[in-house]
């Protein structure tokens, strides 16, 4: 009997095997293709993206040669642009897309205004990228002010100006709120780091603590206000229930009982002294959400130099509170200053950031009596409510660039610039943290002159 017999072809094992390493390699070729197709879009649309936030900024340095156009016709000069002072005027009351263009004459049409790109190769102007600025608006009339404090600028000095014939002397209420939730999220935890309170019978002023900043932090609020006629030394004395300043000091919180004690309640069992607690018997969801209320005799005692200013604690929300985007928020109410009404030219409010730190963003908004609508003489109303709008305290532009078929914005606030009204921010300041006693010493040339030189 014949055994068959099974023959394999040779070579058979070598064919999957190159068959199976080249499918292995095909496909890692095709992995690093698409990454690598994958970083060159990411490369280009973060290119494209740069290109439009630089066309952005295009945007809003025109925006600022515009306005400044505009503060030249409202201080009686004449319009350096391409339209008359009255035509600017009514672009910032009814801004468009188009009134920078407008304004500048970069067209007449309002359409979107190209970015030039200069080679530096060849020295000539093309436009590859295809970038313009599409879309710029300047604001004037804001419905509040509001900025940043940092540890290189930790004062803000705020001279109001209102809006739609508004008088400064029918501001009743200033809300307060501070520390937004931008800061908030940078920093890691789930919970704020409130300030510690020495002694549990006393709201003093917080440690400074180097190694556990305090969040959200203490706020310092100043009022400056006057008459239209006034003397110095009424900076220095309080009328009844009136005074030309105050300053008070705000300390967060989480602790309702603190926040909760009521004018009746006199701080460390002394009348002469200040009230803690701004929620003034509201429960404590509603003093969360709308913050407690600082009376008008309370800001009047804080320029009272018999009596001694503690802070005030306001009761802050873990997070932010139910009515925007900010921690804390206290209302202030004003009280008239000596010797008549608030005069318009001379409302401030000085906020600072006592210790430095963390950097703070914080806003203001004004209101008029409950019950009635903020408006002016000649009856035109801002928000159709008792809140009040400014203008000319605060500028707002809003700034979209294109490149390409890819669009960035910006939005921001400026500060403009009333050189009919300078101020110092500091008399003197000494800025070496730990100087040696020779080195804190303020040395002063002794020499008088009539010339303005520097020495």
């Amino acid at each position: 009997m014949l055994k068959a017999k099974t023959k394999f072809k040779k070579g058979a094992a070598s064919f999957y095997i190159v068959a199976f390493s080249t499918l292995i390699l095909v496909v890692i070729a095709a992995s690093f293709t698409t990454v690598i197709l994958s970083e060159m879009a990411m490369s280009e649309n973060d290119e494209l993206s740069q290109s439009a936030y630089d066309a952005a900024l295009a945007g809003l340095e025109d925006a600022k040669v515009a306005f400044a156009n505009y503060q030249k016709c409202k201080q009686g000069g004449v319009s350096s642009g391409a339209v008359s002072c009255a035509q600017i005027d009514a672009m910032v009351k009814n801004p468009d897309c188009g009134m920078v263009a407008k304004i500048l004459g970069r067209n007449s049409t309002g359409e979107e205004v190209l970015v030039e790109e200069k080679s530096n190769y060849s020295g000539g102007v093309s436009n590859n990228m295809q970038q313009a600025y599409t879309c710029v608006k300047i604001g004037a009339t804001l419905s509040n002010y509001t900025s940043t404090l940092t540890e290189e600028d930790t004062t803000r000095v705020v001279r109001v100006k209102l809006a739609n014939g508004v008088r400064a002397r029918q501001i009743q209420r200033v809300k307060i709120s501070w520390y937004s939730t931008k800061e908030y999220s940078s920093v890691a935890g789930s919970n704020y780091n409130f300030p510690i309170i020495p002694n549990e019978n006393k709201l003093a002023f917080p440690p400074f603590r180097t190694t556990s900043i305090a969040l959200p932090p203490m706020l310092s609020v100043g009022l400056v206000q006057t008459a239209d006629v006034f003397a110095l030394n009424d900076f220095a004395i309080v009328s009844g229930n009136r005074t030309n300043r105050g300053t008070v000091f705000l300390v967060p919180t989480k602790d309702y009982a603190y926040a909760s004690k009521t004018q009746t309640d006199a701080y460390n069992n002394d009348l002469s002294v200040n009230y803690i607690g701004t929620c003034n018997g509201r429960t404590e969801s509603v003093c969360r959400e709308n913050g407690g209320l600082i009376s008008v005799p309370q800001v009047v005692k804080t320029n009272d130099q018999t009596a001694k200013n503690f802070p005030f604690a306001v009761l802050c929300s873990n997070g932010r509170n139910a009515g925007g985007d900010f921690a804390c928020s206290t209302w202030l109410e004003l009280p008239q200053p000596i010797g008549g009404d608030r005069s318009d030219e001379t409302f401030m409010f000085v906020v600072t950031l006592p210790y430095g730190q963390p950097s703070t963003s914080f806003s203001l908004e004004f209101y008029c009596a409950d019950g009635t609508v903020c408006s002016g003489a000649g009856g035109a109303a801002g928000s159709g409510s008792n809140k009040a709008e400014i203008s000319g305290t605060q500028i707002e532009i809003d700034s979209t660039g294109r490149a390409n078929n890819l669009y960035r914005r910006i939005l921001t606030r400026m500060e403009p610039a009333d050189t009919s009204f300078p101020f110092p921010l500091y008399a003197i300041e000494l800025l070496k943290p730990n100087p040696t006693p020779s080195e804190s010493l303020l040395i002063k040339p002794g020499i008088v002159t009539s010339e303005y030189n520097f020495y």
